[in-house]
């Protein structure tokens, strides 16, 4: 059982989801810069960075702060007490709350790390000048609704695994992917307003 494994192998699944993390925001300031090389040909309304807390730190360039060390040690704190809070008396309630708070990360984190992928691959065609002709540039409300839209597929995803499996580890993973797709969603609506454009209207 997943859940149990995740258990037994705590230490192991906290430093992959501070791993993950990490890799999310070295990725990000790749990205970043890989897109700057070809915005003439691909480019983003507003700043690369889709969460609101991070754009500064991205939009700057600035590798290093005292946040990136702060989050994921916060991160790592909490799945530690969540470990320790399974335990009452000695005996163990459940496992299934420590795979739910590896999950909700881990999980969102995974579709995370892929658009990163595809993102990166992206740009890298992109550079050869014979890859497109003109160039495109997306308003920020889209990039918000196409983030959402993706979230939302994978939580549809993880709550296929977790329907026959009952494994609290995807029900996590489709929680968080439906909480931060919704705070997408609103971001969207909000830059829309922002830029003056109803649903259906062509600028």
């Amino acid at each position: 059982m997943i859940d149990r494994v995740l258990f037994d192998w705590a230490p192991v699944a906290i430093v992959v989801v501070v791993a993950a993390f990490f890799a999310d925001y070295l990725l990000t300031h790749l990205g970043a810069r890989a897109s700057q090389g070809v915005r003439d040909r691909w480019s983003v309304e507003g700043s690369y960075e889709m969460n609101p807390t991070w754009e500064g730190q991205i939009d700057s360039r600035r590798l290093l702060g005292l946040r990136v060390f702060v989050v994921p040690a916060l991160l790592a704190a909490l799945l530690a007490a969540v470990r320790l809070l399974s335990w009452v008396g000695g005996e163990l309630v459940d496992p299934a709350f420590f795979a739910f708070a590896v999950g909700s990360i881990a999980l969102l984190q995974a579709p995370v790390l892929m658009v990163h992928a595809a993102n990166l691959q992206t740009f890298r065609d992109l550079a050869d000048p014979t890859a497109v002709e003109g160039g495109v540039r997306y308003r920020r409300w889209f990039v918000y609704s196409q983030g959402a839209a993706h979230l939302v597929r994978f939580a549809v995803l993880w709550l296929v695994l977790w329907l026959p499996s009952q494994q609290a580890f995807f029900l996590g993973g489709a929680l968080a992917c439906l909480i931060f797709a919704r705070r997408l969603a609103q971001l969207g609506t909000v830059a829309r307003r922002a830029a003056g454009l109803a649903p259906g209207t062509i600028p």
